[in-house]
């Protein structure tokens, strides 16, 4: 991050109806840029100035002796200071924020660009701002603040995965074969073989399969008397079949000695008798030994009331000090006979290389997300350091950036009428939500154990549903 352009501009009522330009010149290619525009005050509503302004607007513009209805009386209760935002790059013009926020956050990028602006790389060259002052009200100064910063890629690149599949070698209907493609098919660029208490199927996954198809994470679902556990990454096997929900602290160790990791899958299924031993009644000690639950299990997660328990669950533990990371598993067991609404696992990899190690990686350090479509980029910075979901700040002030997109996976989703409506970050003290308006959402927040990104809006006709949520980060 590089800050490029810092200025302050006061507007007063004779610059109404004028443009200030400012340009400046990037010695090198970005990532992408971020333009934080942000001008105060946006209304006045002094009744006497109010009206004197209503009145000589009438006058100059033919309304006088004309009668204001109710509905034009309405429109006329306070002023409001309009500044709108436009660029060019090299002569090129790149776009306008012609929106009333009077705190806006906007991006380009050659990947995807602000609502208003077109895709542009964040190249080097000349780039010219124009401010289009629309309405600087009479009698009052105007503050505008621009901040431009110069953004490199980030370390991670969040791929979605699919972390809960099972084939012939269990209760499954795929071959691994079948799946592997099934897997790609749906875009996915990775999946984790999780068969119920056998690595059989390991040996197909061959290397001739993941080059015409995508790599798989090596796992195994523990499906015991007391819970289902999905382990990843083993070197060696380690026994399932003797657990006890007193002793499973043992068998966690085990794992973790086996360089794998755990992850408890749909912890609040009915269980007995519905299907023994899927409610998890394991009495865990150590929770360090505990990589991620499985929030979300199945497709359309939210309709189902286990998701829920198992959301309210994370939370608690959350509150209690343990760090955890999320995941979502359809529990694939075939291919799908209609079309559902599917959910993805992205995990933050370097430079987005996707490789069983660097999936692991991401789970051990939280470096996870859910969704049912819009992706996210999270970044949480404090002290002028940058932070990446799992990572640990100093209890305080820090700054939430989150970067919604609507394009991967697009043909798996966009038939259910998915759309952001809000941003929400929730913590110990619950949930608070913002409008999302398709910028950059920036917001100052103050750190408290954990702080996770939520994603809001309508789905399938449905309105205020849960569309995506994130792994926290931790204070300290």
């Amino acid at each position: 991050m590089e800050i490029l352009l810092q200025k302050e501009f006061v507007f007063h009522p004779e610059d109404d109806r004028t443009n200030r330009i400012i340009s400046f010149e990037t010695e090198r290619d970005y990532d992408h840029l971020e333009f934080v525009c942000e001008y105060s005050p946006k209304t006045i509503s002094d009744p006497d100035l109010v009206a004197r302004e209503v009145q000589k607007g009438m006058d100059k513009n033919g309304w006088t002796g004309r009668k204001l209805f109710p509905a034009d009386m309405d429109e006329c209760k306070v002023l409001m200071n309009f500044v709108t935002f436009s660029l060019d790059h090299e002569g090129e013009y790149v776009g306008c924020a012609h929106r009333h926020d009077p705190e806006q956050v906007i991006v380009i990028s050659e990947q995807g660009s602000s609502r208003g602006f077109f895709a542009h790389k964040a190249a080097k060259g000349n780039w010219r701002i124009v401010l289009n002052v629309q309405a600087a009200i009479p009698e009052h100064e105007l503050t505008y603040h621009l901040t431009v910063i110069g953004c490199d890629k980030p370390a991670y690149t969040y791929r979605p995965f699919e972390m809960h599949c099972h084939t012939l070698h269990s209760d499954g209907r795929f071959t691994v074969h079948d799946l592997a493609h099934a897997v790609k098919d749906y875009g996915y660029v990775g999946f984790a073989l999780t068969d119920h208490n056998t690595e059989a199927g390991q040996a197909e996954l061959t290397p001739e399969l993941a080059a015409e198809t995508v790599p798989a994470i090596r796992g195994i679902e523990w499906t015991t008397f007391f819970g289902h556990m999905l382990v990843l990454g083993c070197e060696h096997y380690v026994d399932w079949r003797f657990a006890l929900p007193e002793d499973i602290d043992t068998y966690t160790a085990q794992i973790r000695e086996a360089g794998g990791i755990a992850g408890i899958a749909h912890p609040f299924n009915i269980g007995a008798p519905m299907c023994a031993g899927c409610r998890w009644d394991f009495k865990v000690k150590n929770w360090d030994d505990i990589t991620y639950i499985e929030v979300w299990s199945q497709e359309d997660p939210m309709v189902r009331t286990k998701n829920i328990m198992a959301i309210e669950w994370w939370t608690k533990l959350l509150n209690e000090g343990h760090h955890l990371a999320c995941t979502a598993g359809r529990d694939w067991h075939c291919k799908d006979s209609e079309d559902v609404i599917t959910t993805a696992t992205y995990l933050g990899l370097p430079e987005g290389k996707v490789t069983q190690e660097n999936a692991l990686d991401a789970l051990r350090a939280g470096r996870t997300y859910v969704t049912l479509g819009p992706t996210m980029d999270i970044e949480v910075r404090q002290d002028g350091k940058e932070y990446n979901l799992g990572d640990t700040l100093k209890t305080g002030a820090c700054e939430v950036r989150v970067d919604v997109r609507l394009t991967e996976r697009r043909d798996m989703w966009e038939k259910w009428g998915i759309e952001v409506r809000e941003i929400a970050l929730t913590g110990p003290a619950g949930t608070k939500k913002y409008p999302y308006r398709g910028d950059l959402f920036c917001v100052q927040a103050e750190g408290d154990r954990w702080l996770r990104v939520e994603l809001y809006g309508d789905k399938d006709g449905q309105y205020g549903q849960l569309l995506a949520m994130s792994s926290p980060v931790y204070f300290a």
